[in-house]
């Protein structure tokens, strides 16, 4: 079965039913398909490559813990970009255009000196609160995707990616 995700329901109906998953890289099987159109006997030829052990599966971890970690610690980063990226835009309206040297500590410093209008000025502490609210979440996450089990799964749904840019896709 191709990796592409909203599968898990399928996989454990599956696993349930006593049958081994494997689950492929749909760029490498997209790159084994001869045709670009589906047929019974193009798949055909792919079940021929599971038997001949030359089917392009990738490791893919158990269905309970399979994409919860990652997805939950994906989500909380992009929310803490849109805050920085917030954040980012209070200090270019006022003039200020400090990219990344603004979430240094003195940029930080610098931004809670700037003089804002009442609601701007709450906006901007209440963003910073989120942020240092998020920050030390995000990295309890990373430090478990850190860990050598999680670390094999980061590098597994990166893989496709990773390959994709070498190739200049």
């Amino acid at each position: 079965m191709e990796a592409t995700g909203y599968s898990r329901w399928f996989e454990r109906l599956l696993a349930e039913l006593g049958f081994e998953v494997w689950m492929g890289d749909p760029a490498e099987i997209k790159t084994k398909r001869v045709q670009k159109q589906k047929f019974h006997r193009e798949d055909a030829r792919l079940l021929r490559l599971m038997r001949e052990n030359n089917f392009p599966e990738i490791w893919a971890p158990d269905s309970e813990n399979r994409d919860q970690l990652l997805w939950h610690r994906h989500r909380l980063v992009q929310m803490r970009t849109r805050i920085m990226n917030q954040l980012q835009a209070l200090a270019m309206n006022e003039g200020y255009c400090w990219k990344k040297k603004l979430f240094s500590a003195q940029g930080r410093a610098q931004l809670e000196k700037l003089a804002l209008t009442p609601w701007a000025s709450r906006r901007r502490q209440n963003l910073l609160e989120l942020l240092d609210r998020m920050n030390p979440t995000i990295a309890e996450l990373t430090a478990a995707v850190s860990s050598k089990e999680e670390h094999e799964v980061l590098w597994c749904l990166l893989l496709p990616y990773a390959k994709s840019a070498q190739e200049g896709v």
